[in-house]
């Protein structure tokens, strides 16, 4: 098997997941919402803050309590952001002073500054016990799902009356969630600066991520909207995803295989190792990310997805992620293929017949000419028409020969026609250097009346 390795690149160009939900089950061993005694099943959060619990973002502060309305802080958004990607590389935090080894969230915290999503509120302080703001939960988000922040650079901004309260360090990533339209707004703001609860949080997330796979397995159907796995040993098949498809953090070196995959919006790749990222049966995505900061991945293209991508793929290795050398996008060799088709539209492209023949040609009763618009645009063949009677198959006018870029507006019939409309073919045969080299056929219908109304 022939294969083109490429490390960094961007090409110059680019699946509803029939997928039932029951397919992308929650691990129903964790804890269901209705667990917490403040859970309220017919609040406005209640979709959002089940499915954050049952996809393990949202743990409870204790065996009964969720707290959906209180403020979210900035420790409980690491521990939301790390499990939700399935994070579990940690990395040195003891600059930040105040986060205590012994606290809760201390892990949390050291895999959400090594995936990248978090930093300090300064060098030496973290605040972790902080409410978190709505301009820093769209920087953590937009850092997660890989938003590009130039190619959102230009998002206005100006219908939202508290634009100017947004922090220039935010301000990139705000652009990038509004316009992405993963932030919409509230009461024409986007009260960047107000701290937002669990159940807000919940939603926000909800809107996002449609859905999750979490447990090893084949899954096959279609989804509207961004999808993300968090396990390794997963196979997607015979999908459409209209959205985002994420590899997260917790594929880790687990085989991931999209097999007849279509996926409308990007494939994001935070996980899954050398084994590897599978591309195979027709694949199609327009743009790929490759992201993982844990460990080598490769992404490989099998030949018929190659087919698919080779002409508008745009490809995205990150910074962090060719900090490992194995870390690869490997495409199938068509090259061969291409230049077999290349030639062969060539010479379809010089042998097809180039001509014009009307569907409708007429003439009046007891006349000869035909009215009859015929053109030759091959700039090398000469071609022959000979119109022909469907109910017999003689011939019933005289052939018409037409020379290389020449027309004719009539033809001359054998004998004059009786009223009515007569199914036609007309017979065309190519020259060139004086020698047939094909011929075909067009259907079209003459036409035979007292009058015809005058043109123009």
């Amino acid at each position: 098997m022939k294969y083109k390795r490429i490390v960094s690149l961007c090409l110059a160009v680019v699946f509803c997941f029939g997928l039932s939900v029951s397919a992308f089950a929650a691990d129903t061993s964790a804890r269901k919402a209705t667990d917490f005694h403040d859970y309220d099943p017919t609040a406005w959060y209640a979709k959002a803050v089940e499915a954050a619990v049952d996809n393990g973002l949202l743990i409870g502060k204790s065996a009964t309590k969720l707290d959906p309305n209180g403020n979210l802080t900035r420790a409980e958004m690491a521990a939301v952001i790390s499990r939700a990607f399935g994070a579990y590389k940690t990395t040195d935090i003891s600059a930040y002073k105040d986060v205590s080894p012994n606290a809760w969230y201390y892990q949390d915290i050291q895999k959400a500054v090594w995936m990248g999503t978090y930093k300090g509120q300064s060098e030496t302080t973290m605040a972790p016990d902080s409410p978190i703001t709505r301009q820093e939960i769209m920087t953590v988000v937009a850092r997660a799902l890989q938003l590009d922040l130039k190619w959102y650079a230009d998002t206005n901004l100006t219908g939202f009356r508290d634009n100017s309260q947004i922090s220039t360090w935010a301000l990139p990533y705000v652009s990038a969630m509004v316009g992405a339209g993963y932030i919409q707004g509230r009461d024409t703001g986007l009260a960047p600066q107000d701290n937002i609860t669990r159940a807000e949080f919940a939603q926000v997330f909800y809107n996002i991520i449609s859905q999750y796979i979490v447990k090893s397995g084949s899954f096959n159907g279609s989804l509207k909207g961004n999808l993300l796995i968090r396990t390794g040993d997963v196979t997607l098949k015979n999908a459409t995803i209209d959205g985002d498809l994420i590899i997260g953090n917790g594929a880790a070196d687990g085989k991931i295989t999209l097999s007849n995959v279509k996926i409308t919006g990007r494939l994001v790749v935070w996980g899954g190792g050398t084994k590897a990222v599978y591309c195979n049966d027709g694949t199609d995505v327009e743009e790929l990310i490759v992201c993982r900061v844990d460990g080598p991945v490769k992404v490989i293209f099998d030949r018929d997805s190659t087919l698919k991508v080779y002409n508008k793929i745009d490809v995205t290795i990150t910074e962090r992620a060719k900090t490992y050398p194995e870390t690869e996008v490997i495409f199938y060799d068509i090259s061969d293929l291409l230049e077999a088709q290349k030639d062969l539209n060539a010479i379809v492209e010089k042998n097809q017949i180039q001509v014009t023949v009307s569907d409708h040609l007429r003439a009046l009763v007891g006349e000869t000419e035909v009215k009859a618009q015929m053109e030759n645009r091959s700039e090398t063949d000469t071609y022959r028409v000979e119109l022909r009677l469907d109910s017999t198959g003689d011939a019933i006018a005289e052939p018409v020969e037409l020379a290389p870029g020449k027309s004719v507006k009539t033809v001359t019939l054998l004998e004059a026609m009786d009223y009515g409309n007569y199914d036609c073919t007309a017979v065309i045969t190519a020259f060139r250097n004086g020698e047939a080299v094909g011929s075909m056929e067009i259907e079209t219908t003459l036409h035979v009346a007292y009058l015809w109304a005058e043109e123009g």
